[in-house]
């Protein structure tokens, strides 16, 4: 006849494994899944350095109106505003930058509009004015 439970004992002279947890999981997939080139991310260079990021949500809107004098005035300035987010490694990028701070992103220069740290990944909301 077999005993009931099986008895664990510990001597003091192993060390227990430690348990993983969700955050081990997820930051396991930051790199095998959305920074993998066969995946989510792409090469591009960032403030002179080739790095792997998402870049999503582009958005151009078209300011060809502003206001003087009181009154809408309505022509054609050929001016554009580009927005999107791009996501980066922290251990890739550095420290965290400030809003307003300009980053060259593939030759172009964008200025930081936000940038959040999300569990290891800056989300970065970037934003480009330029004339057509």
């Amino acid at each position: 006849m077999g005993a009931l439970f099986d008895l664990d004992q510990n001597y003091g002279d192993e060390k227990p494994e430690k348990r993983r947890i969700f955050k081990d999981f997820a930051a396991a997939d930051i790199d095998t899944t959305f920074f993998n080139c066969d995946e989510h991310a792409d090469l591009h260079t960032v403030d002179g350095k080739e790095v792997l990021v998402i870049l999503n949500s582009y958005d151009v809107r078209d300011h060809s109106a502003h206001w003087e004098a009181g009154a809408k005035q309505n022509f054609d300035t050929g001016l554009y505003n580009l927005n999107m987010v791009m996501y980066i490694r922290v251990k890739d990028y550095g420290p965290k930058p400030k809003q307003g701070k300009l980053l060259t992103l593939d030759k172009l220069t964008y200025s930081i509009r936000k940038c959040d740290d999300e569990g290891g990944i800056y989300r970065m909301t970037l934003e480009r004015v330029r004339q057509s």
